[in-house]
């Protein structure tokens, strides 16, 4: 329960003796003053009391105008709290001056434009896409930050789950971009930090599988015969070059150019982490390679090549074009397509696995701890942040090895 008290600043003496009221407002231990329109001399004020002494001039008046004020402050405290138990001294404060608790949705929407520029643009649409849904369930109407309790938190949870079936993978990382947002509203000082619903939420997702291909199942993909030069056989291609190559991601493959490969490495800035990376091409994927030198030379007869060129030619897309909407849509609509052909190729193959672009880079993972790369080169090679991000793949390894000894097992 907050507490009102009243008492004179005897540090704030002016020149004509007098010193201000001030109201303290407690709330689990922390306190925020006002001051109040009120002046009087220090001898005046009766501590006993907490009133100004009948004899004081313009006494009657003074104790009549504190009454309502410490009224009013223990009325605001008492609405607030039977609103919400998660009330600070800082909200009482705040009310009875009169300034209106900050907008979520306004200052999320500010906050996602000034991040835009350093966000990809999938992320930027994806920060935009749960904001939505988060609108759509607080019903479209406005929603001020002490609304953004823990209980509502818990209330759009069960929503995520239950009505619209989210897995529990997706409903976290929905959750950690509102997160985000409280955490920079309290960094603005928007909302006290004891305020932030997250302090009493863990956000929990689930162990997801990771799926990828063996040696034995790549090589039933490469020996598939496919029609030359077709989107399907590059598209082929583009995954076994991936698998063999670093698990280069899609995004980053169909933005390599000729000046990013020297007859032995590639080098290029990863589209994700925006990190420098170069890469030994193993001899598989360096025969891939120069039958793609062949056909961009054939397209060109008698000159050279251009560096600028893309190496695989799937992005419906100028490679000149710098409009980052624009290159984010050409990317997603090849590699859509190339996860459709993939679906295709993989029944074409007799594997049992529904493979997308993405099982390319846990297949080289996989494949690389095997044959006794150590974790950190893994890591490096991935780009991943830390070692932390690669273990996992160690551990998937594990369970192969697990599953290897069954043999002994009758």
């Amino acid at each position: 329960m907050a507490t009102v008290k009243l008492f004179p600043r005897l540090d704030k003496l002016n020149d004509n003796g007098k010193v201000p009221i001030y109201m303290r407002l407690t709330k689990n231990r922390k306190s925020k003053y006002i001051a109040l329109e009120a002046w009087i001399r220090p001898e005046d004020w009766d501590e006993k009391t907490g009133k100004v002494r009948p004899s004081a001039q313009n006494a009657y008046q003074l104790n009549y105008y504190l009454a309502c004020k410490e009224a009013e402050a223990a009325s605001i405290a008492l609405e607030l709290e039977t609103r919400s138990k998660s009330v600070t001294a800082v909200d009482v404060k705040a009310r009875i001056l009169g300034k209106v608790p900050g907008d979520f949705f306004a200052f999320a929407e500010k906050y996602g434009a000034m991040m835009s520029s350093e966000w990809s643009v999938g992320n930027y649409r994806k920060f935009l896409s749960i904001l939505t849904k988060f609108k759509v369930f607080n019903k479209g109407k406005r929603l001020y930050f002490d609304e953004v309790t823990v209980s509502l938190i818990r209330d759009f949870q069960r929503y995520l789950l239950e009505d619209l079936g989210n897995k529990l993978n997706t409903v976290q990382s929905n959750l950690k971009v509102l997160r985000r947002v409280i955490i920079e509203a309290v960094s603005d000082e928007l909302i006290p930090y004891e305020k932030n619903p997250f302090l009493k939420i863990k956000i929990k997702g689930e162990k997801s599988h990771r799926l990828y291909l063996l040696d034995e199942e790549l090589e039933r993909l490469k020996k598939l015969r496919l029609s030359p030069k077709t989107k399907m056989e590059c598209h082929r291609d583009l995954y076994l070059f991936s698998a063999n190559t670093g698990g280069i991601r899609i995004s980053d493959l169909l933005l390599l150019r000729w000046r990013n490969f020297d007859r032995t490495h590639l080098t290029f800035r990863m589209k994700k982490t925006k990190e420098e990376i170069r890469i030994k091409v193993p001899d598989e994927s360096l025969a891939i390679l120069s039958r793609y030198y062949k056909q961009a030379k054939s397209r060109r007869p008698g000159e050279k090549v251009n560096k600028n060129a893309f190496i695989f030619p799937l992005l419906k897309l100028d490679p000149t074009e710098l409009d980052r909407e624009k290159v984010h849509n050409a990317i997603s609509a090849a590699t859509s397509y190339t996860n459709k052909d993939l679906g295709k190729l993989s029944k074409m193959a007799g594997l049992d696995k529904r493979i997308t672009f993405h099982t390319a880079r846990h297949s080289w993972a996989i494949r690389a701890l095997q044959r006794g790369m150590r974790i950190e080169y893994v890591s490096k090679i991935l780009g991943h942040a830390s070692v932390k991000q690669t273990e996992v793949y160690a551990r998937v390894m594990n369970i192969e090895l697990d599953k290897a000894m069954e043999i002994f097992n009758p």
